[in-house]
């Protein structure tokens, strides 16, 4: 599996995907994930919409509260929760299409791929900030959050060995 795997989308779109973006880009790229009469068509597509309206929702908040500054220690707090609201609105996305083990697994699988992808990305995008491990630790929390959210909905689901799958 390439370094951009995701969540249960055919083969041709894996290495297209969990790409950050500050802007409202979504991080699986390459088309629909989901082929015509795939059930999970639907729920992604809902899903994708709601998304959207949260990152409207993200900008709005930082429009509000926002302050442009010199001082590194409010432009790093700014900086880590845009980022973190990104991720949430895509990781939650993705979870919208588990409901069994293996998409259990491949949801694991994209959290981790899209948190060490977010710190490359903040990393080369603002080389001057330094997130030292907040950024990190903080990726990490909210990975583990939707994954007990994933593991939740996969156990809603019906029986499986949930637990199996590694945090």
């Amino acid at each position: 599996m390439g370094p951009h795997y995701t969540l249960g989308v055919p083969r041709e779109f894996r290495h297209r995907s969990a790409v950050p973006r500050w802007s409202h880009r979504d991080p699986v790229e390459g088309g629909h994930p989901f082929a015509d009469g795939d059930p999970r068509r639907e729920i992604w597509d809902a899903a994708t919409r709601e998304a959207r309206r949260a990152l409207e929702r993200c900008d709005a908040h930082i429009a509000a509260t926002a302050r442009v500054t010199l001082d590194p220690v409010v432009y790093r707090a700014q900086l880590i929760d845009l980022a973190l609201r990104r991720f949430d609105t895509w990781a939650e996305r993705a979870l919208s299409v588990v409901s069994n083990e293996g998409e259990l697994d491949d949801y694991r699988r994209w959290l981790d791929i899209y948190v060490g992808n977010w710190l490359v990305y903040v990393s080369d995008t603002c080389p001057r900030v330094d997130t030292g491990d907040e950024l990190r630790r903080r990726l990490n929390d909210a990975r583990k959050r939707w994954l007990r959210a994933g593991r939740a909905a996969a156990a809603r689901a019906g029986p499986s060995r949930v637990a199996a799958v590694r945090s």
